[in-house]
């Protein structure tokens, strides 16, 4: 760190500290000429995060935070200081305001980053393509060491059932969201109030760990919940309507604001399957727990029912 740090022109002045640890990343933060910087070191569950941010601040370096160096050999990035976590600096109104300004933006960027699949799965991020959702469930599903593991919240053999009888209905309305013509881009996945950073006049989005390949309206699942619990009203509140609306406005050019929001409520649904797979990546590559907290692995798999329950005949 005060290699790289040195060598970007930031020589770190202060003791360097250990801020944030967890199985899937930790980072080491410090002092430096300039402003503060930061040291992310990613397991593997988030391996592909460094190679990606480094994409993305290829493309849109206004919108991520300055990356100083990358580790040749390991999964590390050297970052400039963001700035302060959205939520820490807006609540109520002000941070939904906020968020109609940032969702446009964010939107953006997944509409830049249209057409680089190959470029973004070069980067090692996981590939949830719409085709491969109900794949991706299946073999979640299949691999009973991490869904009935003791201990946690796991998945039942009624769930189990229910979440399998689900799948086609799933693929029907993927398919659907497909028909729309909007191709696959980056989905940052985990797009909440702590991973928007403000400073000055500049905002950027970090922490793409969770990031994934997927069609962009996936975002709006995690982006949509977490706006309307800090609201302290249901995701289909008008003032989280107004949210969606903001986002979707740039996607206008490719289809009618109608179609942009009959597909945005499916892909809301959609989103349960990326948020199942990043957990099981953590579980699998980088020794994580299957919850923590209030989010957990199973319960994000026992959405999908209800979400997308099966046609009754």
């Amino acid at each position: 760190m005060r290699s790289a740090a040195e060598r970007a022109g930031r020589e770190i002045a202060g003791e360097i500290t250990q801020p944030h640890v967890r199985p899937w990343s930790t980072v080491f933060r410090a002092q430096a000429r300039g402003g503060a910087v930061f040291l992310k070191c990613c397991g593997g569950s988030q391996a592909h995060e460094p190679r990606l941010t480094a994409l993305l601040a290829r493309y849109r370096p206004g919108d991520v935070p300055a990356l100083l160096a990358r580790h040749p050999k390991e999964d590390w990035m050297l970052l400039a200081d963001g700035g302060k976590k959205v939520r820490e600096l807006f609540a109520g109104p002000d941070l939904l305001r906020e968020w109609t300004r940032v969702l446009p933006r964010y939107a953006a960027l997944q509409i830049a980053m249209l057409g680089m699949e190959r470029e973004i799965l070069a980067t090692g991020t996981p590939d949830a393509r719409l085709e491969r959702l109900d794949g991706i469930v299946l073999q979640v599903l299949d691999d009973h060491s991490v869904t009935q593991r003791q201990g946690f919240d796991h998945v039942s053999a009624d769930d189990e059932r229910r979440i399998r009888a689900a799948v086609p209905r799933m693929r029907e309305r993927a398919t659907e969201v497909a028909a729309l013509g909007i191709g696959a881009t980056v989905d940052h996945d985990d797009l909440h109030d702590a991973n928007v950073l403000v400073l000055r006049r500049r905002t950027v989005i970090f922490d793409w760990g969770d990031a994934c390949l997927a069609h962009p309206f996936l975002s709006l699942t995690i982006a949509l919940r977490f706006a309307a619990r800090r609201a302290g009203v249901a995701v289909d509140h008008p003032l989280i309507r107004r949210l969606r609306d903001a986002y979707l406005e740039p996607f206008e050019r490719f289809a009618p604001a109608a179609q942009l929001r009959n597909a945005a409520a499916i892909a809301r649904r959609l989103g349960v399957v990326t948020r199942a797979l990043a957990w099981y990546r953590t579980v699998t590559l980088s020794e994580g727990p299957p919850d923590l907290g209030h989010e957990t692995f199973a319960g994000w798999l026992r959405e999908l029912p209800r979400a997308f329950p099966p046609r009754v005949h």
